[in-house]
């Protein structure tokens, strides 16, 4: 109804937070089993069992550190080179076109 309405922004956001809402039901129904067990409840597999060690999780933090922004910055070189309509005239004088 608001894509029709030309309120491309709101659509978007009322969907993602649809599908955010569809995902997060089920975590939060079973915090804090990630993994129930319907044999002995001691078995199941918990958050915090199913964690990893601190120096891994600060591995990873100074890895995402490092890495994030190089990939946020490719993503918004590619996003930057390939703007915009490809139209046929663009395709007719290009000598790479098939």
């Amino acid at each position: 109804w608001l894509l029709w309405r030309g309120r491309d922004l709101q659509g978007f956001l009322v969907s993602a937070l649809g599908v955010a809402g569809i995902v997060a039901t089920p975590a939060l129904a079973m915090f804090p089993f990630m993994m129930p067990s319907s044999i002995d409840p001691n078995a199941s597999l918990t958050v915090w069992d199913s964690s990893s060690s601190h120096l891994t999780l600060f591995i990873m933090l100074i890895a995402t550190i490092i890495f994030l922004p190089l990939v946020l910055a490719y993503t918004a070189w590619v996003y930057h080179v390939l703007r915009g309509r490809v139209e046929p005239a663009h395709i007719d004088l290009s000598k790479h076109a098939y």
